[in-house]
């Protein structure tokens, strides 16, 4: 049977990977050309179907999607540039296999030269070529695009399967990631002393590139999907911090230094509001709506894309009004949030010790850490569903700020002893006398 494709037309269309979903989906990029032949790819754009118009297959036309006209633009550049490159396809020979297709895609909205498709691509390649086009895009658009974190993440897992293949002398290829590339890949990790955690972020990033190697059909080795090839991982020290410890940070001086002053009072809003350093981080005045005298946040989580509302605190008032003139404080990097936050703890002398195990070169070991040093962005939206279920909000109440969806989820996220729950039990209507 002759597997190459006989093609001299095809169809471009766009469509969305889940038109009914509720939250942001896949743009994909779908070419539809002979007899029953479809290929189908992501674009690296998502959307909210509610956003997407199906019949003009690009984004409507909303004023607060700033970015609408360049995604659209990006789209018809992908469709010209692909058709054009079938046009020269089939000026060279009039059949060729859906890899060379799917090579001439990939190397469009990779900016690529499609002049040369006959070198197969590597599993380190790809990996590259994958993170150049999401740091690409983040300059584009944050739709659709990986954080910078998880960029960095991805880059990091690439270096370290390159410092293993130079190691060991064994290449590393889509036909080669199989059980015994993961057996040896975690010992090579363990001997460098990684914990268990940082482990299974490597293994979760292969598995990811492989994922979209095999979607965009770069690779057919399916070894990766047996149910061993598992991210591994163990149960973190997740703290929060008390009432009384939030206090401490709350009422510190820092007007002397002001980046510390500025990444405590973006805690505090974190605090206040329970929600994820994405959605607090850059909270403001703007962000304030009123409802029967009641002036609250309007806030659309960027990781659900639910819009919730929250009181505004009192403090958080007074904070506004008294260092930033009625504003909000500015924005800051996550990084240096969490790296001075963690300073600002340290002075308030937040340094009980907690002890945990952790699994680090392959061996279970108790290490004890002075509290401070555990904080990070997190722990603020800990703090608030932990310490508001102490204070007796209703369950129901919190979980409609935090955003969680089930109450089992919900319980399994808060820090909570047996002790403080059972008395927190005590004073309900139950356990009361008539």
């Amino acid at each position: 049977m002759d597997k190459n494709i006989t093609t001299t037309s095809g169809t471009v269309r766009f469509i969305l990977k889940n038109p009914k979903s509720l939250k942001e989906t896949s743009i994909l990029f779908s070419y539809s050309f002979g007899r029953a032949n479809r290929l189908k790819f992501s674009t690296g754009f998502k959307t909210l179907p509610k956003y997407w118009d199906p019949k003009k297959q690009k984004i409507r036309s909303v004023s607060h999607i700033a970015n609408r006209e360049i995604v659209n633009s990006a789209l018809s550049e992908i469709e010209s540039s692909f058709l054009k490159g079938v046009t020269k396809l089939q000026g060279k020979d009039d059949k060729y296999d859906r890899g060379v297709l799917k090579e001439l895609f990939y190397n469009i909205i990779n900016k690529k030269d499609t002049s040369e498709l006959s070198k197969k691509i590597e599993f380190l390649e790809f990996g590259n070529q994958f993170v150049e086009q999401k740091t690409k895009q983040l300059g584009i658009t944050s739709t659709g695009s990986l954080s910078l974190i998880t960029i960095r993440a991805y880059k990091q897992t690439l270096k370290k399967i390159k410092e293993y293949s130079k190691a060991y002398g064994r290449k590393v290829d889509f036909s080669t990631i199989d059980l015994e590339f993961y057996y040896s890949f975690i010992n090579y990790l363990e001997e460098k002393d990684m914990s268990l955690n940082t482990i299974g972020k490597h293994i979760k990033n292969i598995i990811a590139l492989m994922n979209r190697a095999t979607e965009d059909g770069f690779n057919t080795n399916l070894a990766y999907k047996h149910r061993e090839f598992r991210r591994v991982s163990e149960s973190t020290t997740a703290i929060y911090l008390t009432a009384d410890e939030i206090s401490k940070i709350e009422n510190l001086d820092l007007s002397k230094n002001k980046p510390w002053e500025q990444a405590r009072d973006l805690f505090l809003i974190g605090y206040y509001t329970g929600q994820r350093v994405s959605d607090f981080n850059g909270l403001g005045k703007k962000d304030i709506r009123v409802f029967e005298g009641k002036e609250v946040f309007e806030i659309t989580q960027k990781k659900t894309s639910k819009t919730i509302y929250i009181p505004v605190h009192p403090n958080l008032k007074t904070i506004f009004e008294k260092r930033y003139n009625g504003e909000a404080p500015a924005k800051m990097p996550e990084l240096h949030l969490n790296e001075y936050i963690r300073k600002v703890a340290a002075k308030a002398k937040i340094n009980e010790n907690v002890t945990s195990i952790k699994t680090k070169g392959g061996i279970k070991k108790p290490e004890t850490q002075e509290k401070h040093t555990l904080i990070g962005t997190h722990t603020a939206r800990r703090s608030f569903c932990t310490n508001a279920y102490l204070s007796k909000m209703p369950v129901i109440d919190i979980m409609a700020i935090s955003g969680h969806t089930t109450e089992k989820e919900f319980y399994k996220y808060i820090k909570v002893t047996p002790q403080e729950r059972a008395v927190k039990i005590a004073d309900s209507a139950f356990f009361k006398l008539n």
